[in-house]
């Protein structure tokens, strides 16, 4: 069975603006021309088209692209828990659908996998399997199909509390499916870090995920489960991977992953032939690099983010309303998170990692506390060993560390635990002259997209 190397998404992490109209059209680029062997049609907060996926397919046979083969569409849906129970089901129906037009024209599924977000329990995977079967059921009786699809379901792991004990919980989502009546030999797990890293700062989520990257390659090694890992993540260190200045550090730090996403700002953003290197890095496959990573260093790294990042919360949601939206999403106010339970609602990643920078602080940079502690307990060595990529992206970050712009909308507190970390990281920052003056000077969208566009991504 192929399993797909490169996903195209359609994240809002870009400054050029992408409406669903001009979805299709991205799609049939994305595979001739970014060389993505599975695009993302992503319906999770987002007023994404139904026909959308069944759009793509007719687009993709048309232009001959051996779509069900090496290429594959792949949804990813609201889960029914967190959002409109009736758009989830309008988005696995359409997958469905998608299935039988590819299946008459082309005799090829289109659609292999769906993505179902926010994965916490496991009777909501339970209900997805049951709703897609139904559907599909329901399909072949009506004569959309000679016989069932078999469309399964990818996990999306978003927290770094699940992360650390990805072994037992991959283990439970096998059981579930075959207890729905699936006989499934092998999964695709999505492991993200942009959710993970609002929740529980970079350097935890981080960690996290490069133990679970481990744990997976032991589960694959025992040999009772195969499991295919996708790592999802963005150009900013905070959620990243598609940097170019920083790919070949980071592929090698989350090695052990089989297919990454490539999001909307590295294609959109970035030079193409700076998008190419890109695509070349990730394209090379790594082992999983056998490190020991503590469980009390993601522990401490998440309370001392979170004990760091509450009290600023309420300004943070506040300036975000200057961070314009790319896609057609639904709105954070709408559909957002929350660090602690019960907690300040706060944007989605995107957003959220755009409004640090807009004010100042690449927000890589908010594991300063963590910095100091691992710093003053002699395990700052060993954390960089765990992550190679730590030093490089905070340097990059350095560039668009604004001290004046921080100071006066967040206060003085904060710039001194950065510039302690940074003196013991042992990294001066030398902003970028246009960078600040602009920065300085920054109120409205248009100021972000501009931004964003020096950095090579919004948020």
């Amino acid at each position: 069975m192929y399993i797909p190397r490169l996903m195209c998404t359609q994240h809002p992490d870009s400054t050029i603006k992408v409406s669903t109209a001009e979805e299709v059209e991205e799609a049939a680029v994305a595979y001739l021309a970014y060389g993505c062997d599975e695009v993302m049609v992503d319906y999770e907060g987002k007023a994404t088209p139904y026909s959308q996926p069944r759009d793509i397919a007719a687009k993709a046979i048309s232009l001959g692209i051996p779509l069900g083969e090496r290429y594959f569409i792949t949804p990813r849906i609201p889960n029914p828990r967190l959002e409109d129970f009736e758009r989830s089901m309008l988005a696995l129906e359409a997958s469905v659908l998608a299935n039988s037009y590819s299946r008459k024209v082309a005799d090829v599924d289109a659609v292999r996998w769906i993505i179902l977000p926010m994965v916490e329990d496991f009777e909501t995977l339970t209900l997805v399997y049951k709703a897609l079967d139904l559907k599909t059921r329901d399909l072949v009786e009506l004569g959309a199909f000679r016989d069932s699809s078999v469309i399964e379901l990818i996990p999306l792991l978003e927290d770094a509390k699940r992360h650390i004990r990805v072994e037992y919980f991959i283990k439970a989502l096998f059981r579930t499916a075959a207890a729905s009546g699936r006989v499934v030999e092998n999964m695709r797990v999505f492991l993200g870090i942009s959710h993970s890293a609002v929740r529980h700062g970079h350097i935890a989520s981080a960690l996290a995920v490069i133990h679970a990257l481990q744990q997976i390659d032991v589960i694959n090694r025992e040999g009772e489960y195969k499991i295919w890992p996708i790592v999802g993540m963005g150009s900013p260190p905070f959620r990243g991977l598609n940097n170019p200045r920083l790919a070949h550090v980071e592929a090698l730090q989350y090695s052990g992953y089989r297919t990454a996403t490539v999001q909307s700002a590295v294609r959109y953003d970035v030079s193409y032939a700076e998008f190419l290197m890109v695509r070349e890095t990730l394209s090379r496959l790594h082992p999983p690099r056998g490190l020991e990573i503590k469980e009390t260093w993601v522990e401490v790294a998440s309370r001392m983010y979170r004990d760091l990042v509450d009290v600023y919360l309420p300004k943070i949601a506040e300036v975000a309303s200057a961070i314009p939206s790319t896609r057609e999403r639904v709105s954070w106010k709408q559909y957002g998170r929350t660090i602690e339970e019960g907690g300040v609602q706060v944007p989605r990643a995107i957003v959220y990692t755009a409004t640090w920078y807009f004010v100042g602080v690449p927000p890589t940079l908010l594991d300063a506390q963590f910095i100091a502690w691992a710093y003053k307990t002699d395990e700052l060595d060993a954390i960089l060993r765990a992550l190679p990529a730590l030093l490089d992206e905070w340097r990059y970050d350095s560039s668009f560390y604004c001290r004046k712009r921080a100071k006066n909308v967040l206060g003085e507190d904060l710039t001194k635990k950065i510039d302690e970390a940074l003196d013991i990281m042992g990294i001066k920052p030398e902003p970028d002259e246009t960078y600040t003056a602009l920065l300085n000077n920054s109120e409205t969208q248009a100021h972000a997209l501009a931004l964003g566009r020096i950095r090579g991504f919004l948020g």
